[in-house]
């Protein structure tokens, strides 16, 4: 008695499914590495502007974590870009490894971009906490006096 075709596993569905979540991986990853992205920048931006305002005169310890919030920004937002091209440089080599080009890089190329875009991912994400909560203590330091 043979098997009948419905109660065989169907490949090409699991296949479509590991597709399907490998995309949404790929572009939660985007949109993650974007957001951070822009907040580092905006943070900056923040940061500039409390430096401009007159009103804003930190005691020494916070200039302190000031300067180290802008240098945690900074490599952050670099770190953040270099992300990025990493990114596209990946998709690039996999779109030419997907269309049979003869310069595509080889899957182990590939692996190494991949796993070097999600430690850049990892370090833009632990500089970017770090320049937020320097600046969150820096503001603490300066205008904590008015909690009381």
């Amino acid at each position: 008695m043979e098997p009948r075709a419905e109660s065989l596993p169907d490949m090409a569905d699991e296949k479509d499914k590991c597709q399907r979540w490998r995309k949404i991986a790929i572009d939660q990853l985007g949109y993650a590495l974007n957001l951070t992205l822009v907040f580092a920048i905006a943070t900056i931006g923040y940061w500039f502007a409390l430096l401009k305002d007159r009103d804003f005169v930190p005691v020494s310890s916070a200039k302190c974590t000031m300067i180290l919030s802008l240098l945690a920004l900074t490599f952050s937002g670099i770190v953040g870009f270099t992300c990025v091209l990493t990114r596209l440089w990946d998709f690039r080599g996999t779109a030419r490894r997907a269309c049979g080009q003869p310069a595509a890089p080889t899957k182990d190329e590939l692996r190494g971009l991949g796993t070097i875009t999600w430690v850049l991912f990892y370090i833009q994400l632990v500089a970017f906490a770090i320049g937020v909560g320097a600046l969150a203590f820096t503001l603490l330091l300066t205008y904590g006096g008015k909690l009381k």
